[in-house]
């Protein structure tokens, strides 16, 4: 019994330490990706969207996007798109006509954890980042992101 209780608590202290990990390292890439590439604290929000990865998730955030495409506060960032003149067609956004959409050519916000097939939602403060969040099957971060816009 007590090595069931020493195993099972090992695998605990193992597996969170892996995500805290995974955490810090999608923390440190998302602050020097908008440091890299936003030059004004103007965003409250930033919206990251693969063009690869959880489909149905992918899907949601550019439903989202479609929703929100006006909100000024929320800074919208295509990467690994692989057509953006599919991506427009599918969505009916013409992108150079939204100040708040940017396209990230080099893949500069592709996270660098298994979390990169989620969309992203990452919520700033005078510019700095103060959480983020991903749209996956266990997470309902665009439900939450339009909860907190209203």
């Amino acid at each position: 019994m007590k090595r069931v209780i020493l195993i099972c608590t090992v695998l605990f202290c193992v597996l969170t330490a892996c995500r805290q990990d995974s955490e810090k390292i999608e923390m440190k890439h998302l602050e020097n990706a908008i440091k890299e590439t936003i030059a004004d604290n103007k965003y409250q929000w930033v919206v990251i969207l693969p063009g690869l990865g959880c489909h149905g998730c992918i899907q949601e955030g550019e439903f989202f996007m479609s929703e929100h495409i006006t909100d000024n506060r929320i800074l919208f960032v295509l990467t690994k798109i692989s057509s953006l003149k599919i991506l427009q067609q599918k969505m009916d956004i013409r992108i150079d006509e939204h100040s708040n959409i940017f396209v990230d050519r080099n893949n500069i916000f592709t996270i660098p954890t298994d979390n990169r097939i989620y969309p992203c939602v990452v919520r700033l403060k005078e510019g700095k980042i103060s959480d983020h969040s991903f749209q996956s099957p266990q997470n309902a971060a665009f439900y939450q992101l339009e909860q907190q816009l209203k």
